[in-house]
């Protein structure tokens, strides 16, 4: 083997380039659970509720009015507003996962959303988790669709809900993980 391809160690062996690369890998994926957790942080930071204005619900209301993309890591569709929302949440169910008073009674007393936009982009779980929850396909497009849930922080035309419910029989989905609200915003006078 000609010099120039053989590297030289501390104790000025030399190591074969068969042998480098098996080292290089050998080190590669010790490094990879190291540098895994580096990648998985804007994943993290992705699911996370902290992008949102977790310190008021609001209730929406309109149609579906994309196909949106049905998948992982997360669902997304638009809906037009309804032109003349209630004041506050409408009665309706309270899936099973927020029975808590103290979570149902904050999405009971979510106010209207007032904001500028005519259309929201709205963000859930993906199929996997809305399945569980109570939505096992994706919406159509003129489809009813109520929630309450956080206006993002960064675009303030997008919606994530804590809760949602489709179809003129306002079926509710879940849309947190574990039994309460993200975060207890105060109760709206």
């Amino acid at each position: 083997m000609p010099e120039q391809d053989r590297i030289r160690t501390q104790d000025d062996d030399a190591i074969s380039p068969v042998r480098r690369r098996i080292l290089l890998a050998t080190a590669g994926l010790a490094a990879a659970p190291f540098l895994s957790s580096f990648m998985a942080v804007p994943a993290f930071a992705h699911h996370g509720w902290p992008g949102f204005h977790t310190d008021r619900l609001i209730y929406i209301a309109g149609k579906v009015s994309s196909d949106g993309t049905w998948g992982n890591p997360h669902s997304l569709f638009d809906i037009t507003l309804d032109g003349n929302l209630p004041a506050r949440t409408p009665k309706l169910a309270i899936p099973e996962q927020l029975q808590n008073p103290e979570d149902s009674r904050r999405v009971n007393a979510a106010l209207s959303y007032k904001g500028p936009h005519k259309a929201l982009q709205i963000i859930i779980a993906p199929p996997a988790w809305s399945g569980r929850w109570g939505l096992g396909r994706a919406l159509k497009i003129g489809e009813r669709f109520q929630a309450v849930g956080y206006i993002n922080r960064t675009d303030d035309g997008l919606f994530r809900p804590v809760v949602f419910w489709f179809g003129d029989d306002a079926v509710p989905v879940n849309q947190v993980l574990g039994n309460t609200l993200p975060v207890r915003a105060p109760i709206p006078d």
